[in-house]
């Protein structure tokens, strides 16, 4: 019997209509060297790879009352055809219309009577590209786990015959009858007041474990201490996307000439856009922005699937005017940040998902949605901002090449924008999630983080590189200018 973790269960307790809780993944692949490349093409390539997958062909079954976890159970109607759609972009193909169609697929819960997954076939792109959408329900992966799934669905040669991982030997997975998981429920139950001893002698080790940080010179930030902005609210059930594509070269240079971090500078770009996006709006609190940052516990080489993380809460600095002392700030403030969180994971032995019935966590956010506490409680953060760490190499998918992978991770918790950023090739690729009742134009935010970028890197010295005499061209003809623009891709 595979039972749900503590968290894996509650990404589903705390799910809604308004807190939709799936990642998605958007592949923009270029088959333009890929004869052949299709809708049924990439069909067959998903049919061969999914047995590397088992997770993917199994769904939850729930526990009779409530009164323990779900376990997972293999799916006798699995079909593949139900977990993969096609559709096509009106013209002229570009960002904004493909933007909106992964607006729509993030606002829409995943069936439960069926494995938690679902992939898009996006044709209509310009330039003859393809996207290729991902949504896969938190209860599955976290981001390493997430960005695990290229080493299965993705090659590193066009011809590839298979994947470089092993086939998993997992077992079988049948349904349980619902008189044993009541059986096992009970007894769970029975088993829940020395539970809650223990979680509460923890939260008091962890409180003075805080309480001892805040002491330091370099104190992190206090709990449910952030400050309320335009996008903190009540969350609806719309969702909007944007993104774009950072060069790593740049965050690199920035890194080094600097003396920082990669995700000190990540967490200053978007400091620096949501400072510039609330000052446009005379909406800039006194107060820093807290993130959610969410940190993997994963040893180095584990991609299974469910999720191995946590988080700490750290300052984006954004009462801080200038870019390299806004920069500077972040980098001291994650490193206290980060001491707190570790301490604080050190001591964790037991959540409260690992003893509260999922009908109690069921009722408590659903509660909790429904008298609309996120405009009425104090605020852990403003915003979640997550680093993924991808491949450096260039990857390809069914034969085509992958030009950029974007994240996008989940909204929850009054918290209407979630930054998600994924390093591949030489390209940073960043994806907004937002609520559009709350955030007017995530595509602003994202114009806010490349300007801000600019600053550091002229504040690092940056020396824009000496452009390769072109080649040649018929009279008339233009020469293609380079940049940063998402469909580039600077190699380093």
């Amino acid at each position: 019997m595979k039972r749900l973790s503590g968290m894996d269960a509650m990404f589903l307790s705390m799910e809604g209509t308004e807190w939709p809780q799936h990642t998605l993944g958007l592949m923009i692949l270029d088959p333009s060297d890929a004869p052949g490349f299709d809708f049924e093409h990439l069909r067959d390539h998903l049919d061969r790879r999914l047995p590397y997958l088992p997770s993917f062909r199994r769904r939850i079954q729930e526990v009779p009352l409530g009164l323990d976890r779900p376990v997972w159970v293999d799916d006798p109607a699995f079909k593949l055809d139900y977990h993969i759609h096609r559709a096509a972009l009106p013209a002229p193909g570009g960002e904004k219309e493909l933007a909106d169609v992964v607006g729509e697929i993030l606002a829409r819960q995943l069936n439960r009577n069926q494995p938690l997954w679902e992939s898009w076939f996006v044709e209509g792109l310009e330039g003859g590209r393809v996207a290729f959408i991902a949504k896969t329900h938190h209860s599955i992966v976290d981001g390493v786990s997430g960005a695990g799934l290229s080493s299965v669905l993705c090659d590193v040669t066009p011809d590839a015959e298979g994947p470089i991982v092993e086939l998993p030997d997992e077992g079988e997975q049948p349904r349980h009858s619902s008189l044993e998981l009541f059986a096992k429920g009970t007894l769970s139950a029975a088993t829940t007041p020395p539970k809650v001893v223990q979680y509460l002698g923890q939260t008091v080790r962890n409180a003075v474990t805080t309480i001892g940080h805040l002491r330091r010179d370099d104190p992190p930030p206090r709990p449910m201490s952030a400050p309320k902005t335009s996008f903190n609210g009540a969350l609806s059930s719309h969702r909007s996307f944007a993104y774009t594509s950072l060069p790593m070269a740049h965050i690199k240079h920035v890194k080094n000439g600097l003396g920082v971090k990669v995700n000190d500078v990540i967490l200053s770009v978007v400091a620096g856009a949501l400072r510039t996006y609330l000052t446009k709006r005379d909406a800039l609190p006194e107060a820093p922005v807290l993130a959610t940052v969410p940190m993997s516990t994963r040893d180095a080489g584990d991609e299974t699937p469910g999720n191995h993380v946590h988080t700490m809460i750290a300052s984006m600095c954004t009462d801080v005017e200038d870019p390299v002392a806004r920069l500077s700030a972040i980098h001291n403030g994650m490193n206290s940040a980060k001491a707190l969180a570790e301490d604080l994971q050190a001591g964790q032995s037991i959540g409260l998902t690992d003893f509260a019935p999922p009908v109690l966590l069921n009722l408590m956010f659903k509660g909790f949605r429904a008298a609309k506490l996120e405009d009425k409680l104090p605020l852990a953060s403003n915003l979640i901002v997550s680093n993924v760490p991808g491949p450096p190499i260039q990857l390809y998918m069914a034969g085509a090449k992958i030009e950029h992978i974007v994240p996008v991770g989940p909204l929850t918790v009054g918290m209407g924008i979630n930054v998600t950023v994924f390093s591949y090739g030489g390209n940073v690729d960043v994806g907004i999630q937002a609520d559009p009742d709350l955030v007017e134009d995530p595509w602003e935010i994202l114009e806010g983080a490349k300007a801000e970028l600019d600053r550091l890197l002229a504040a690092s010295g940056w020396v824009e590189p000496a452009a390769k005499k072109p080649a040649a061209t018929k009279a008339g003809t233009a020469v293609p200018r380079g940049g940063s623009s998402p469909g580039s891709a600077e190699k380093v």
